[in-house]
């Protein structure tokens, strides 16, 4: 039970997880409640009944682990124990005077309140005060001689035992639902981050995406004064298509996230107006921000240096180089930019690759 228990809080909404409080906390108040009947000696009809409370808890908790159709649970819960079990210990445990009003409302606050359907939760809470107001009535002017009597010294315990039952299952439900809101909270807020991290960078490398590259080179770039120096590098890896032949794709995966952590290296992420990103299959673009152009290129020809040492253990043969150029990009729209050091990539191919260009 206890590892169904575990299973259903990992794998259940929110709404779930705080059904399944109610119902441990609920056992655990009629556990403790059929105990105090018996010691106060109210008779077997009130032990039965309480015990009765607990069964039907503990009925429902194990319904609720095999049933798809959760919301039955909820409905059958404040049938079975607000028009049912509740209404008739409330005559076995002296009724009105007693400490039975606390369950009714408990019942009322903690039970009804479960049921996720909001037509459906306002019927139930209706029909649930409906039962408990004519069993006051039943008891008090009705049927009185049903009620089963309780003296005042009996009286006064259960009411103050009532009291502390109550006190406990809706302390232990409001805690531990808050609890359960916080870890659900906690939850959705690594998935968001998730989700808007995976918007912004690249799966595979961990770079920034290219729609992430163009955000940055239009709100950055593009407005930086002239003598706020940006410079763009763009460069893609030599030959990629034959390593993937020879190598298959899986290494070739492993050549890209090697090459574009020599990128990210070269990269200052506190720097504004810096950045790494991944332009497109094997296309990598780099945002420098220095004081001057030749700081810019000696950076790019560091990672041009840094990938040309890199070594594969599955492949100890297996040479990487890139290619690419390095231009000034401020004020320039982000596809001029990119075409301009595009021009220079392709001139560093058509010249014999494994260098980065500048424009002269």
């Amino acid at each position: 039970m206890l590892k169904k228990q575990k299973q259903y809080w990992a794998e259940k909404p929110m709404d779930s997880r705080v059904f399944m409080i109610v119902l441990v906390a609920g056992s655990l108040t009629a556990l403790f409640s059929a105990v105090f009947t018996i010691i106060e000696g109210l008779g077997p009809g009130a032990s039965l009944s309480t015990l009765g409370c607990l069964l039907a808890l503990i009925a429902i908790m194990i319904l609720t682990f095999f049933l798809e159709n959760e919301a039955i649970c909820h409905i059958l819960l404040c049938i079975v124990l607000d028009f049912i079990l509740l209404p008739v210990t409330f005559f076995f445990c002296g009724g009105i005077r007693s400490g039975m009003t606390l369950y009714f409302l408990t019942g009322l606050y903690v039970i009804v309140p479960t049921i996720s359907k909001r037509s459906t939760r306002r019927i139930m809470y209706i029909l649930s005060v409906i039962a408990m107001a004519t069993t006051f009535e039943l008891a008090f002017s009705v049927f009185p001689e049903w009620v089963t009597p309780m003296s005042d010294g009996a009286w006064r315990i259960d009411v103050l035992m009532s009291f502390i039952l109550n006190a406990f299952c809706i302390y232990l439900i409001s805690s531990l639902t808050v609890q359960a809101y916080h870890d659900q909270y906690a939850e959705n807020e690594k998935l968001v981050k998730k989700l808007e991290s995976m918007t912004i960078h690249d799966e595979l490398t961990g770079l920034y995406n290219r729609r992430e590259l163009f955000r940055m080179l239009e709100e950055d770039v593009m407005r930086a004064p002239a003598e706020d120096l940006h410079c763009l590098f763009m460069f893609d890896v030599d030959d990629f298509k034959k390593t993937n032949d020879t190598y298959g794709h899986l290494f070739g995966d492993k050549v890209l996230r090697e090459v574009a952590a020599c990128l990210n290296n070269a990269v200052g992420e506190i720097e504004e107006g810096e950045i790494a990103a991944r332009y497109g299959g094997e296309e990598f673009v780099g945002v420098f921000h220095d004081e001057d152009f030749d700081t810019s290129y000696e950076r790019a020809e560091k990672v041009r240096q840094e990938v040309e040492k890199m070594r594969f253990m599955e492949n100890p043969e297996f040479r990487v180089t890139i290619s690419g150029g390095v231009d000034r990009c401020n004020g320039m729209r982000p596809r001029y930019a990119l075409r301009q050091v595009d021009d220079l990539l392709y001139l560093a191919k058509t010249t014999g690759k494994n260098q980065i260009t500048r424009k002269m």
